[in-house]
């Protein structure tokens, strides 16, 4: 009778354990971080981010077809299903999330939104093959952004008059970490005409921005997939002397020029890698240098497709 009791009293508690590790709101094995995957929606670039905490989900998308950012506050946790119901707070929302095949640099994730805690605990695991709610996705840990800016305008007037001829107009400042144009001393790289300068070295020019970064760049060839890492001795900063980084003039830089039509094209197999402002790396590809990439439209605007590394340190893409 009392190994009876004795196997009863450890078969419950053998339960209870199991119900605290696998059916919790206190516990998380998941591992931290941001995790990110890039898709296209209609054509447009979309970026989706979940960063995982121990108590709490952010959501984040973002893009030109649609964006959103909202955090879910962890209310049930079941390790053996990697089942995890979050409430969104604004609203009253409550999502649950399933994950699979996660390691310290990636994560499968399937999110739905249902109507309570109890429908979420209930709700069976999505089949592998689930096309619902966009379906199983991959999520890398701290992706590099992409991005895609268009019509950079970046005008440059000239007095053929004056000797020698005098080249007016503002440089406009792009941060790649902003994905945007930006007014302060963030900037990353500018633009006036076919001219671009990097955030470093020392200025060959009185009208040009102050330079207070760390910047730097060089020309590599390939496509913009084929470069995948920053090659750290080949970079280059503006520079009085020496000239710019990122070269000017046909055939020696990113563009050539046809005199016969006046038309400037972007070189195919030109790939400028950046070192930013900040000391992270990016890679830019020029798409086209006419307003909506028509070459019977205006020039100087400057359309391109970039990628930016925001791990400080990391020279992959």
């Amino acid at each position: 009778m009392k190994t009876i009791k004795l196997l009863t009293v450890l078969s419950l508690f053998i339960a209870l354990a199991s119900c605290t590790k696998n059916d919790t709101n206190t516990v998380a094995t998941l591992e931290e971080g941001t995790f990110s995957r890039t898709f296209e929606m209609q054509g447009m670039l979309q970026r989706a981010s979940y960063t995982i905490d121990q108590d709490k989900i952010s959501y984040t998308l973002s893009g030109d077809f649609a964006s959103t950012d909202y955090v879910l506050t962890k209310k049930y946790y079941a390790e053996k299903e990697q089942r995890w119901i979050g409430v969104r707070e604004s609203n009253g929302a409550y999502y649950v999330l399933f994950f699979k095949e996660y390691s310290d640099s990636q994560i499968t994730i399937y999110k739905k939104q249902v109507t309570s805690l109890k429908e979420g605990k209930e709700i069976t695991i999505p089949a592998a093959d689930d096309t619902e709610n966009y379906g199983w996705n991959l999520y890398k840990k701290d992706l590099a952004i992409q991005g895609k800016y268009k019509n950079l305008q970046a005008t440059q007037t000239t007095d053929y008059t004056a000797t020698p001829h005098a080249i007016t107009g503002d440089y406009i400042k792009f941060s790649f970490e902003k994905g945007s144009i930006t007014e302060g001393d963030d900037w990353d790289i500018a633009f006036r005409g076919t001219t671009i300068l990097v955030n470093g070295g020392s200025s060959n020019g009185d009208d040009q921005p102050t330079r207070t970064g760390k910047g730097a760049a060089y020309i590599a060839k390939g496509t913009m997939n084929a470069i995948k890492k920053a090659d750290t001795g080949m970079f280059q900063q503006d520079d009085s002397q020496d000239g710019l980084a990122i070269t000017t003039g046909s055939g020696n830089g990113w563009y050539d020029y046809n005199p016969q039509n006046h038309q400037i094209s972007p070189i195919a197999g030109k790939i400028i890698v950046i070192k930013t402002a900040t000391g992270n790396y990016a890679k830019l590809e020029i798409l086209s240098y006419y307003k909506d990439g028509d070459s019977s439209e205006k020039s100087q605007y400057y359309t391109f497709n970039y990628v930016f590394q925001p791990i400080l340190g990391e020279v992959s893409f």
